[in-house]
């Protein structure tokens, strides 16, 4: 079984599944798979380390 080797080729998968879906009379599978995206993105953001705002002055 292939299992994608980082987020980027996972999110490339879904969103390559979601294209085929809405173009071949699929919609309610290209649906959820918008809304699989969604998911993805938000657990990304969730799991992606907090970035502190960088300080204008450079101290």
């Amino acid at each position: 079984m292939y299992l994608p080797e980082s987020d980027d080729q996972m999110f490339d998968i879904l969103s390559a599944l979601r294209i085929y879906a809405a173009s071949n009379g699929l919609p309610a599978l290209a649906e959820r798979l918008d809304d699989a995206l969604l998911v993805f993105a938000a657990e990304r953001r969730r799991a992606a380390p907090d970035e502190a705002p960088a300080s204008r002055d450079g101290v």
